[in-house]
């Protein structure tokens, strides 16, 4: 069952990358919801699945979207790694660790990015970068944290309990 739903996942969320995000932008900035989402997931879930979903969804956009393929597989793979393994048992309820993580997440995600594309391509301006898009996206994300990440605790609430009927662990 949670293939099937990670494989839902990445797909509705590219989708709505494309299409819908594209109409919300604020200032020129769309969100990454992708960021959001590997976070979200790696932290309810745990390390392993976290990577395979960043691997996967960075994988799809850099095939559509990306200058080099693998670019953001590895950086949303690695987001995923490190958002997962450490933070096992905390309390799910808690917003603050998912909006610190989405916040540094992002953060460095954009960071990378940029190295990967555009410094090593000759682009010398992050200052401008910083400014205009890092920090930006960063808030961005950071707001709609909040909700995506209630969706998915739900949903990894409601699949959990399932688990446990059909089983018969409690």
């Amino acid at each position: 069952m949670r293939p099937i739903l990670l494989a839902i996942i990445i797909f509705i969320n590219f989708i709505l990358q494309i299409t819908l995000f594209e109409y919300i932008e604020i200032l020129g900035i769309a969100p990454n919801t992708v960021v959001i989402i590997v976070v979200c997931y790696a932290l309810l879930r745990d390390d392993i699945e976290g990577a395979l979903l960043g691997f996967f969804a960075g994988l799809l956009l850099d095939i559509f979207f990306g200058r080099a393929v693998g670019v953001s597989a590895f950086l949303l793979m690695m987001i995923g790694f490190i958002c997962g393994k450490p933070f096992k048992d905390f309390y799910k309820e808690n917003y603050i660790v998912p909006l610190a993580l989405v916040a540094i997440m992002s953060m460095l995600y954009e960071f990378f990015f940029y190295i990967f594309n555009f410094l090593l391509q000759g682009g010398t301006d992050f200052l401008r970068y910083a400014t205009q898009i890092i920090l930006p996206t960063t808030i961005y994300n950071i707001f709609l944290c909040i909700f995506i990440y209630r969706v998915f605790y739900g949903v990894n609430n409601f699949l959990e309990r399932r688990v446990e009927r059909t089983s018969g662990f409690k």
